[in-house]
């Protein structure tokens, strides 16, 4: 049975529509939420993200990363549907078979297509949490 280690998480803002930041254009990105966690070895860490976004123009395709250290683990693409819709955007990620040790973990996120034709903004809530299994 597997026991836990260690949680965190990170709250930049935890309301819809308390915040908005425009999404930076790829190669920027934006730098949601970061946090550590202790691990064991050939332990698990489960992570959980939460991000609401409005498309402000066009249909921009997002693109979500998380990193340990300034690895990317993990990333998945998204795209707003109607122009200044509110999408709320959740996912995700067992990160496996790590070394013990302690381990910082980012969330980020940036658009991939035109910055001309299409925007959007991060407006809440932004929360990133993880579990430490072993």
């Amino acid at each position: 049975m597997a026991q836990i280690l260690d949680f965190s998480k990170s709250v930049a803002a935890s309301f819809s529509q308390s915040i908005s930041i425009p999404i930076l254009a790829s190669p920027s990105s934006n730098t949601l939420a970061q946090f550590g966690l202790a691990t064991g070895q050939g332990g698990n860490v489960w992570l959980s993200a939460s991000v609401g976004v409005q498309n402000t123009l066009g249909s921009p395709d997002l693109l979500f990363t998380i990193l340990r250290g300034s690895t990317a683990v993990f990333t998945i693409t998204a795209s707003a549907l109607n122009i200044n819709q509110y999408d709320p955007i959740s996912f995700s990620f067992v990160d496996s078979n790590l070394t013990a040790g302690y381990f910082a973990y980012t969330l980020t996120v940036s658009q991939m297509n035109s910055a001309v034709l299409n925007s959007a903004n991060l407006v809440g809530p932004v929360l990133f949490s993880g579990l430490s299994l072993v």
